[in-house]
């Protein structure tokens, strides 16, 4: 009996995928393919040049405060008076503006580009320090002429004040921002807990993610309420650094050599691209740099002026914005240790035994073995694909994924081997049609093509790589600290989120308005975990487009 049946029958809650088919006939949901194509094209041509600008613009006002102020956002750290220490908001801004969602970001990029990802973690980290400054800085006072320090606190608090002209570019940054915390924070923060969890453990990963949204926005609330919650969730922040750090040290000093390479070969990847290895394909340098830009920069970018509400807690308002500045660069150091421990393990070339969405792969009539393989069109097939006991009837067709080819694929639709027909063009299927009697084939809703599965031997992406290379590189233990420091990244990031949400209001707001609005990153964290909205991460992704 499957899961679906037995629910049904023994009155449970539906499984995700039953919940999401039920969705999809109710609501008429824009596909999730369009979806991700909207995100990705508003950020790679349209947030990320924005972006490029205004960092070049910052730079060149604050003469290169990412370099200039370094010095002094470290001695801020140390420094005393009102409100929150600074070392305490600035762990809170740094680790909060970082979070889960950019950790697997950093396992998706190296999973698609290897080690060549790593000159553009720098990049980012330097392009994004004078924004974080000017953010920081704007954020930390009143309007001019209003001189109401308790009044400041946020960017949307500060354009709401500053005019008619300003209100509503405020109005719509406090719109966004609050958007943003629902569909993007809370979907992208519970979803890499899950995911990873899943991965390591063998077993679904929800309890696990739904533990860190409870206390995620416990701490928001706590933040919101008073300084000592405030304070709290920044020595949470602090210690969650640490174990980041600490984890990502030991998976990446695990093989010194191994780690050291990966720094001598990461420019020389980035300028050339990554030659294929083993079942890897390699990648070309386009395509590294795009995946560098889609999965590192944009959750980081995501928080670009958000972080202000976490560094205004913090007392003095120049050296809350050196700290601000100098925050991304020891960004970047985290990141590094995560791309020196996924590549220099070799987790990121290694196949093993995993499941995907067959939407996300293609057949293909001759395998590919090397990035330029990829761009031959009469390699991938086109006809009809009759899938009987989850295996191709067709012998000689394979099937792979962005950077590799899957060993064995068999194919799964609600947890049993699938006996269904495809249609495919250029490789990918977009009809789908299921047995109705033992001798019919009839047409089935497109959406239920995103719950066919791939099983085989493949290489791992996203969640998968990040616990494949700390257990790689350390083994379990490594693996442990590694999922514990993620949870402490989506604890931290949900808290952040949510207490930027609350700051985002007007001072004059309610309070009870304040701490509603600082449980929307756990309200849409749950609703991603229920899967009653599959495409709720790519919206998010274009809200924080929008946003950023």
């Amino acid at each position: 009996m499957t899961a679906a049946r037995r629910a049904r029958t023994q009155g449970a809650p539906l499984p995700k995928r039953e919940l999401r088919r039920k969705t999809a006939r109710l609501l008429p949901v824009m596909p999730l393919d369009t979806l991700d194509s909207l995100r990705d094209s508003l950020w790679l041509w349209v947030a990320l040049p924005a972006l490029a600008l205004a960092a070049l613009a910052l730079t060149l006002r604050g003469r290169a405060p990412q370099w200039r102020r370094f010095p002094a956002g470290l001695r801020a750290l140390r420094a005393s008076g009102d409100g929150v220490a600074p070392g305490l908001s600035g762990s809170l801004g740094m680790l909060g503006s970082f979070g889960a969602a950019t950790a697997i970001g950093t396992a998706t990029a190296v999973s698609l580009g290897g080690a060549g990802v790593l000159p553009w973690v720098w990049l980012f980290g330097v392009l994004v320090a004078p924004l974080r400054w000017g953010a920081t800085l704007l954020a930390g006072t009143d309007a001019p002429g209003r001189g109401d320090a308790r009044a400041a606190g946020s960017l949307p608090r500060r354009l709401l004040r500053m005019g008619a002209g300003f209100r509503p570019v405020g109005a719509a940054l406090l719109l966004l921002t609050l958007a943003t915390a629902f569909a993007w924070a809370g979907a992208a923060h519970a979803g890499a807990v899950d995911v990873v969890s899943e991965a390591l453990l063998a077993r679904p990963g929800t309890p696990f993610a739904a533990g860190a949204v409870v206390l995620g926005a416990a701490l928001a609330l706590a933040a919101l309420a008073s300084r000592g919650g405030a304070t709290l969730l920044g020595w949470l922040a602090a210690a969650g650094l640490v174990t980041v750090l600490g984890a990502g040290a030991w998976a990446a000093l695990a093989d010194p050599a191994g780690a050291v390479a990966v720094l001598a070969r990461a420019f020389g990847d980035a300028a050339n691209g990554v030659e294929a290895a083993g079942p890897f394909t390699g990648a070309l340098a386009g395509e590294i740099a795009t995946a560098a830009a889609l999965h590192v920069m944009m959750p980081q970018a995501a928080t670009v002026g958000v972080e202000a509400s976490a560094h205004a807690l913090g007392s003095g308002i120049r050296g809350r914005a050196a700290t601000a500045a100098a925050l991304p660069l020891l960004q970047a150091v985290v990141a590094t240790a995560l791309v020196m421990a996924f590549v220099g393990s070799g987790a990121y070339r290694t196949r093993s035994e995993h499941t995907r969405p067959l939407v996300e792969g293609r057949f293909y009539t001759v395998p590919i073995a090397t990035a330029n393989d990829r761009a031959e069109g009469d390699r991938r097939y086109a006809g009809y694909v009759r899938l009987v006991g989850g295996t191709p009837r067709n012998p000689n067709l394979s099937f792979g994924f962005e950077r590799g080819m899957v060993g064995d694929p068999t194919f799964e639709l609600d947890g049993l081997p699938a006996d269904l027909a495809l249609e495919v063009q250029d490789g990918q299927p977009f009809r789908m049609m299921v047995n109705t009697t033992a001798r019919t084939l009839e047409n089935t809703a497109p959406a239920r093509l995103a719950e066919v599965r791939v099983r085989g031997a493949m290489l791992p992406t996203g969640g998968a790589l990040y616990a494949a290379g700390f257990e790689a590189a350390g083994g379990t233990t490594a693996a442990q600290l590694g999922l514990a420091a993620l949870l402490a990244l989506a604890v931290v990031g949900l808290a952040f989120w949510g207490l930027a949400a609350g700051r985002a209001l007007p001072a004059s707001a309610p309070r009870p308005a304040a701490l509603v609005a600082g449980l929307l990153p756990a309200a849409g964290a749950g609703l991603a975990l229920s899967g009653a909205v599959p495409g709720l991460l790519g919206v998010g992704g274009s809200l924080a487009a929008a946003l950023a």
